[in-house]
């Protein structure tokens, strides 16, 4: 008759090459990801090799002053394109604005505020004088 504990060593030795098996399988799964995503990495690169080269052909700057020739008719600024100073509107002063119909003034609200900025105020400064 078999002894109980020959049986459970057979057991073990049973269990013991089954997952080992399983594990060999699922390592040989891996490295074939691992390689299958080197392979992509390294068209990645070579792409990106690739595009850079063609970044540098296409922004040299005699390829650039070519095109520019050939389909840009580019000329100096004139002084006429110019405007004056005088044209530029000042921070402060709005266009006029059509009147807009206000609510009889109640006396909850409070008056109009003037939008007017404020002008600053320096301080004179002695010389020697603490700041």
């Amino acid at each position: 008759m078999i002894r109980p504990g020959t049986v459970l060593w057979a057991l073990c030795v049973v269990l013991v090459s089954y997952a080992l098996f399983q594990m060999k399988y699922q390592v040989m799964r891996q490295e074939d990801q691992l390689a299958s995503l080197d392979k992509k990495i390294i068209a990645s690169r070579e792409a990106v090799r690739v595009l850079n080269a063609e970044w540098s052909y296409l922004t040299q700057p005699s390829r650039l002053d070519d095109l520019r020739k050939r389909y840009l008719t580019l000329v100096p600024i004139g002084t006429a394109q110019l405007g004056s100073i005088a044209a530029i509107p000042l921070r402060g002063a709005t266009a006029p604005a059509a009147p807009v119909a206000s609510p009889a003034p109640s006396a909850s609200m409070p008056p109009p505020v003037s939008a007017a900025p404020a002008k600053p105020q320096l301080a004179a400064l002695k010389p020697g004088a603490e700041r």
